[in-house]
C-alpha cells in the first residue's frame, strides 16, 4: 500500500470518527432535553453542556481541517516524488 493510499484511508476513518462524535452529541442533546429530564441538575446540565457541545463541535472542525490538509500535503509530496523519479 502507497504512503498516500495509507493516508486516504486514514482520512476516511478519522472523517467517519469525527462523524460519529458529532451524532453522539446531538443524542446526547436530544437525550438531555426539558421533555425528557426536569430539575435543577438537568438545567445546569444543559448549559454546561451547551458550552462543551460547541468547543467540541470547533474541535472537530479544526481536525477535519487538518485532516483535509495534511491529505492534501501527501498527495503534493507523493506527486513530486512521481515527478522527479525518487518514488517507489
Amino acid at each position: 500500500m502507497s504512503r498516500e493510499s495509507e493516508c486516504r484511508e486514514d482520512v476516511r476513518r478519522l472523517k467517519q470518527y469525527a462523524d460519529e462524535l458529532e451524532r453522539s452529541l446531538d443524542n446526547v442533546q436530544s437525550l438531555c432535553g426539558t421533555g425528557t429530564w426536569k430539575g435543577p441538575k438537568s438545567e445546569r446540565f444543559r448549559t454546561e453542556f451547551s458550552g462543551h457541545k460547541k468547543q467540541i463541535k470547533d474541535a472537530v472542525a479544526n481536525a477535519r481541517t487538518a485532516i483535509d490538509k495534511a491529505l492534501k500535503r501527501v498527495e503534493k509530496e507523493e506527486e513530486e516524488k512521481k515527478k522527479t523519479g525518487t518514488g517507489k
